[in-house]
């Protein structure tokens, strides 16, 4: 399972155990038990590739990150780069599963997400 941000991670990985569901974070050093949800930022699920995987909270608030992208009246061309840079980011997450891709959100989707006319 992939999300946006660390403290997303550790929040999954909380309900995922308050499940009893076997879950360990990408970024331990111990593989966990076998079959355990392995959860992590986009950024590391980057050169993975994996039979299933879910993508946690697609919102705007987070793909793309407000912060993280160039106010279009600073730099335009900065800020058409920052999204693209955003958007491969999704791209690549959603392209490490093998077989299963489930994406989820909660209000509105992410622009990318509506964009590609998956929302």
């Amino acid at each position: 399972m992939t999300t946006r941000f660390n403290r997303a991670v550790e929040t999954v990985l909380a309900r995922l155990r308050r499940e009893d569901i076997p879950a360990r974070s990408l970024r331990s050093e111990v593989t966990g038990a076998k079959g355990a949800v392995a959860v992590g930022t986009m950024h590391a699920f980057k050169g993975l590739e994996l039979r299933c995987v879910a993508g946690h909270g697609a919102r705007p608030c987070a793909v793309p990150f407000p912060k993280a992208v160039t106010p279009p009246e600073v730099d335009r061309v900065q800020h058409d780069t920052d999204l693209m840079a955003k958007r491969c980011l999704l791209f690549v997450t959603a392209t490490r599963a093998r077989e299963h891709l489930y994406v989820s959100w909660t209000g509105t989707p992410s622009e990318f997400l509506r964009e590609a006319g998956r929302a």
